[in-house]
């Protein structure tokens, strides 16, 4: 089998006394769409800012592509790792909200421009061509989410569904192969969940990106993701299809709580 996209070998972080993430160990393949759950302080959005180079690891190693980006030694910047292809949106919604929603976008090709500084100020002609290229790109990118009706309205002016999406594209315009989502489906309704499920489907399937979710919504992650990883108090506590960690105790538990779980299992 070829070598994981991402490797997270024994990935710890300590807050003081507090153990956030606990010798965490996941891998991940190209091309595959996985999920990563837990209750609330599980240390799950912890994971994903250890993975961008937002927080700096206590212990342990994360790899992307064969190449150390945290631990051991290397603390790359969100943007240099950004660069070698790991993007991410936020728990909570980061947009330039007085920008237009195609500016916004725009702003993702940003940190891959190879034009210089005099070519800009100028406007030189290679300097205009890849304009030109990224505001394609990016009209492109906001029709694959359904926005481009809306790429001249401001950021702010978007019901809280498109602002998601709006930043999932932002993050396209990143050109990433690992696109790590923190809670996609956070305040969508049914209709507007199953039509993120089925973006997310093509983004894996079109695009050939690799996608890792935080995602609170089980009948989303269930039906999307093909392998889960389970966090409980930091730790990994079950890891597999999703039909195989719905039903594992020690999930059942972290979820519902002990007295609950002995209920539910009394009552079976």
């Amino acid at each position: 089998m070829s070598r994981p996209l991402l490797q997270v070998r024994g990935l710890t972080v300590r807050f003081g006394g507090l153990v956030a993430v606990d010798r965490l160990d996941l891998e991940l393949h190209a091309g595959r769409l996985a999920g990563l759950i837990g209750p609330n302080g599980a240390g799950k959005t912890t994971v994903f800012n250890l993975l961008t180079g937002r927080v700096r690891p206590s212990a342990g190693q994360v790899l992307l592509d064969g190449r150390t980006i945290a631990g051991n030694g290397a603390r790359l910047r969100p943007d240099r790792i950004n660069k070698l292809g790991l993007a991410r949106t936020f728990q909570n919604i980061r947009l330039f909200n007085q920008l237009s929603v195609l500016d916004n976008v725009l702003v993702g090709f940003h940190g891959r421009l190879r034009a210089g500084f005099v070519s800009a100020v100028l406007r030189l002609p290679g300097y205009c061509r890849e304009e030109e290229r990224n505001r394609a790109r990016a009209e492109d990118l906001l029709r694959l989410v359904e926005l481009d009706h809306l790429s001249q309205e401001k950021a702010e002016n978007l019901a809280y569904g498109q602002q998601r999406l709006l930043e999932i594209a932002r993050a396209l315009a990143t050109d990433p192969r690992l696109l790590l989502l923190d809670e996609p489906a956070a305040g969508m309704n049914p209709q507007e969940s199953a039509a993120l499920a089925r973006l997310v489907s093509r983004l894996r399937d079109q695009m050939g990106l690799t996608i890792l979710l935080i995602e609170h919504d089980m009948r989303f992650v269930m039906n999307l993701c093909e392998e889960l990883t389970v966090l409980d108090h930091g730790a990994v506590i079950a890891r597999g299809a999703p039909h195989q960690v719905q039903n594992h105790p020690q999930v059942i538990e972290a979820y519902l709580g002990v007295d609950q779980a002995a209920g539910e299992a009394g009552h079976a």
